[in-house]
């Protein structure tokens, strides 16, 4: 079954495969400070990303996926979002697409995100005005050749959704009842500008990024091929399921070198 990780070429399909996973990445990984511990950076080149959380003592936390690409979009963060699993350095932010200016609530529609690495900006005063770098990791997915073809699909399903629609998924049930706590999830729909196969830097395996226009600006969307009838290609029409991750663009900084502890040789 697709999951966050195969989107992103990792073959994780129980506790000791992560283990295993977030030992590998630690050798390898730059070191980024937070009050409450230490995060873990692994980022190849590829553009996938695992974001491993220490305490203090150098205890494991957790570890979070993302992928770093091209997407940018003005929000507004209005509030942090809290969950009963959270663990310290995990952070959630709801917030607005493309916010009216001198506003940092409202806009095009709501949304909420995971940010990997979410607790350096613990600080940060809300509600506030940023730039974002989002990643739409596919659940559920569905390929049109083209928006006319998205079009036909649609009225074919008795359905009118625009090629590019953006239904914040995570905060609204089916049944219209609020969800609470909100999820980092959505259904998108937008057209591809870019399409290209990637390789995972440790396992070898192959998914796809696509650059997508939606509401609101351009996401990075990452996809696990079974998904996958046919290769993406600009100009078909994506849509689907995803879960949200976000990076918010402030610059900064991570200390370069291998933090060592999970392997039992020290800083």
């Amino acid at each position: 079954m697709p999951s966050q990780f195969s989107a992103l070429g990792f073959d994780v399909t129980s506790g000791e495969d992560l283990a295993a996973l977030a030992t590998h990445v630690a050798e390898r990984a730059d070191t980024v400070n937070a009050r409450e511990g230490q995060y873990l950076k692994w980022a190849p080149p590829s553009g996938e990303q695992l974001w491993l959380q220490l305490t203090r003592s150098g205890d494991a936390m957790g570890m979070t996926p993302h992928f770093e690409g091209r997407s940018r979009l003005r929000i507004g963060i209005e509030a942090r979002v809290t969950r009963k699993t959270h663990t310290p350095l995990d952070a959630t932010f709801l917030a607005w697409a493309n916010p009216p200016d001198g506003s940092a609530t409202g806009g095009d529609y709501p949304f909420v995100f995971d940010c990997p690495d979410g607790a350096i900006h613990e600080d940060a005063p809300l509600p506030m005005v940023a730039e974002v770098q989002l990643a739409a990791f596919a659940q559920q997915l569905t390929l049109h050749d083209s928006e006319e073809a998205y079009r036909a699909s649609q009225s074919a399903e008795g359905m009118n959704f625009p090629a590019r629609s953006f239904i914040p998924s995570g905060l609204i049930s089916p049944t219209g009842e609020p969800v609470v706590p909100p999820e980092s999830h959505a259904l998108i729909s937008g057209v591809i500008l870019e399409a290209a196969p990637r390789r995972n830097a440790i396992s070898g395996a192959a998914f796809w990024w696509a650059l997508v226009d939606a509401p609101g600006g351009t996401f990075d969307v990452v996809i696990d091929p079974d998904l996958l009838d046919r290769e993406p290609r600009a100009g078909h029409v994506l849509s689907g399921w995803f879960w949200l991750s976000g990076r918010l663009q402030t610059g900064q900084p991570s200390r370069s070198g291998w933090f060592r502890k999970l392997t039992g040789r020290g800083q």
